[in-house]
């Protein structure tokens, strides 16, 4: 979606734009990379870098723009800038994502990138291209903000950005600028597809979270909530069925912050008949607080510093919204699954990790479950396993084996409530979020640095300071929680297809 959002806005400036998606373009193409010290396989999946670097020349671009949304693909998007580079050193490249965004220096200097682009570059992207095409009236780089760059020397950043307030201007991709059978695959990245007889999709109705999860890199790179206008929704959900589509994932931050506007969603891809699985992540403590057993009291205990992301479901409870009713309208409305952000059974971790600790409660989460399977719906309950926070006086909180294995079998609880899968990620520090530095200052040899080998929610990057587990175990402990979890057989499944063994129901 990124790349797509930023060859938008350059197409829309006049710039003549290619997107290339190498993962997709070379969907089945498996490759074994290495071994990891931890004895972990690396496959790479896609166009490999000669078949890239080929598509570049042939392009014969003046400027090459890269992403990196995941810390762990860093070697790859380097890689792929050297062979820009290789081919004709004149071609600027402009490095952008999550990553170059939680470490600009870094990325400026272990890599040939001339340009690095912060947070959401839809317009510093432009900006950028109109100084250096010298077009009338273009800003100096100097005056561009969220940019850094090269120059004498030395490593040079402009000032910050602030996110947009208005994500209508970024939210209506040009959809001619990729091939859209590409994604009519049986499976997409959450499952398997609910329709074959159209194109599919990745959009978003909102971008940002306001819950400050210590672990997430989402608000530094996304900023808050935002949502796009009632108007500028239907003109996008009509633009895209004119282009085939029938299928939607939704992939906004944090839909249920704002219950109003879900709702209206739901109401608008039932009116335009798109089936649709939300991947973004639904957050389960918003459902819990509309449970009527639920008390407010026990809501705003819960919620500690982040009494604000309940403003919504408590106005929703007065006007006697339900989790129940609001599960049904998801359902009516042709949502066949989603993603739910259950991450651990024990309070202290949330807690300290900034997260309501409303998550943990079993009895709740179960019955939210199983309102979902009843309803139809896919559901795959997320994990987070093996948290590590700073805390002060150079101590830290550490989860401990015991504590992994509850959230291990709160998975297998889960399971049996009605949920289709579930996913165990191992909780990693990455850059841009709020613990990021203090763990890379503090953890020292307990946190890997190589890239290459860590910064994944499905690699350990770290081992518990206290010695009560190693990387080693971790990694472990998460192929056991999905073998538990799921069985043998969706354990296969998983591996073979490359996404979550979710969907045979439709």
């Amino acid at each position: 979606m990124g790349l797509l959002r930023i060859g938008t806005a350059a197409k829309r400036a006049g710039y003549q734009v290619k997107i290339l998606d190498s993962v997709y373009e070379g969907w089945d193409n498996e490759k074994t990379l290495f071994c990891t010290s931890n004895q972990s396989t690396m496959f790479s999946y896609g166009l490999s870098l000669n078949e890239i670097t080929e598509r570049v020349r042939q392009f014969n671009p003046h400027i090459v723009g890269v992403t990196c949304s995941y810390t762990h693909q860093w070697g790859n998007a380097r890689e792929v800038s050297d062979r820009v580079k290789s081919l004709d050193e004149k071609i600027v490249t402009i490095t952008g994502g999550v990553h170059v965004t939680g470490l600009p220096k870094d990325a400026l200097l272990d890599s040939p990138t001339d340009y690095v682009v912060l947070r959401q570059a839809d317009v510093s992207f432009v900006e950028l291209l109109d100084s250096l095409t010298k077009k009338e009236g273009a800003k100096k780089l100097e005056e561009i903000a969220g940019i850094g760059f090269k120059k004498e020397g030395t490593i040079r950043f402009t000032s910050s950005r602030s996110f947009a307030k208005d994500i209508d201007q970024i939210s209506i991709p040009d959809l001619s600028l990729i091939n859209l059978s590409l994604y009519n695959k049986p499976y997409h990245s959450a499952g398997k597809r609910n329709r074959l007889d159209g194109n599919l999709i990745y959009g978003f109705t909102s971008i940002g979270c306001n819950t400050g999860c210590n672990f997430c890199a989402i608000p530094s790179s996304q900023g808050g909530f935002r949502k796009m206008s009632e108007i500028n929704l239907d003109n996008y959900l009509e633009y895209i069925k004119s282009q085939g589509v029938t299928e939607f994932l939704l992939e906004d931050d944090h839909l249920l912050h704002d219950l109003p506007w879900a709702r209206h969603v739901f109401r608008k891809l039932k009116e335009y008949d798109l089936a649709w699985f939300e991947e973004g992540g639904m957050g389960l403590f918003n459902l819990i607080s509309l449970l009527p057993e639920v008390k407010e009291d026990f809501i705003r205990d819960s919620a500690r510093n982040q009494k604000s992301v309940f403003q919504s479901a408590f106005s929703g409870r007065k006007a006697e919204l339900t989790t129940e009713k609001l599960i049904s309208e998801m359902a009516e409305s042709g949502c066949y699954g989603g993603y739910l952000a259950v991450e651990s059974a024990n309070e202290s971790s949330l807690g300290n990790s900034n997260k309501p600790t409303l998550n943990s409660q079993e009895e709740h989460t179960k019955r939210i479950v199983g309102m979902f399977n009843q309803k139809g719906m896919d559901i795959t309950c997320g994990l987070m396993l093996g948290f590590i926070n700073p805390l002060s006086h150079g101590q830290f909180y550490v989860e401990s084996q015991e504590q992994i294995r509850k959230s291990i079998f709160y998975g297998q609880k889960l399971k049996k409530s009605g949920a289709a899968f579930i996913n165990p990620f191992i909780v990693t520090p990455l850059p841009g979020a709020p613990n990021f530095p203090l763990l890379e200052k503090r953890l020292g040899h307990y946190m890997s640095h190589d890239t290459d080998e860590g910064f994944s929610h499905e690699f350990a990057t770290m081992s518990a300071p206290n010695d009560s587990w190693t990387r080693d175990e971790m990694n472990l402990l998460r192929e056991h929680a999905l073998l538990v979890g799921n069985g043998l057989e969706s354990y296969r499944l998983m591996k073979q297809t490359g996404t979550w063994p979710v969907g045979d129901r439709n």
